[in-house]
């Protein structure tokens, strides 16, 4: 399986338009691990995905998103950063098979990451783990027309 995806402008403008923001944000990278960086108008420019994903729900008003009680902005906070630190350090197959087997048993009793309500945590852990969805719906489509084929032969 190919290298994680690095979070970055793609990511943060998908961001930008879910939460219903005008385009007009600069962002970029920096550094080697292109950590994300956002452009701002009246101040220093911001560092990092959580970071710059907060404050774009903030200026969006969707406060919500970030969780509305103490355990649930703690919960939030808690699998965005196991984004940052898990979903965007995997590096194998076995790192990928170990974060998805994490996020199933999770899941299990659960709507959501943080409970029965959609935070922003939801977003970014969607938007980091898409690559390898769709990596794992190609090989299972491969396989299928791998069987249908040898069935048809038949």
């Amino acid at each position: 399986m190919a290298a994680a995806a690095r979070p970055g402008p793609e990511e943060l403008a998908l961001l930008e338009k879910l939460l219903g923001l005008p385009k007009g944000n600069k962002y970029g990278v920096q550094g080697e691990r292109k950590v994300p960086v956002l452009q701002t108008n009246n101040g220093p420019g911001l560092t990092g995905l959580i970071t710059i994903a907060a404050h774009l729900v903030k200026q969006a008003k969707k406060d919500q998103l970030l969780g509305s009680t103490a355990e649930e902005k703690a919960v939030v906070q808690q699998w965005l950063e196991y984004r940052v630190t898990q979903v965007d350090g995997c590096s194998s197959k076995e790192d990928t098979r170990i974060i998805l087997k994490n996020l199933n048993i999770h899941l299990e009793d659960k709507v959501y990451l943080a409970g029965n309500i959609f935070t922003l945590a939801d977003v970014l852990m969607y938007y980091g783990l898409h690559h390898v969805m769709l990596w794992i719906c190609q090989k299972k489509c491969i396989l299928c027309g791998v069987q249908n084929a040898l069935v048809s032969s038949v």
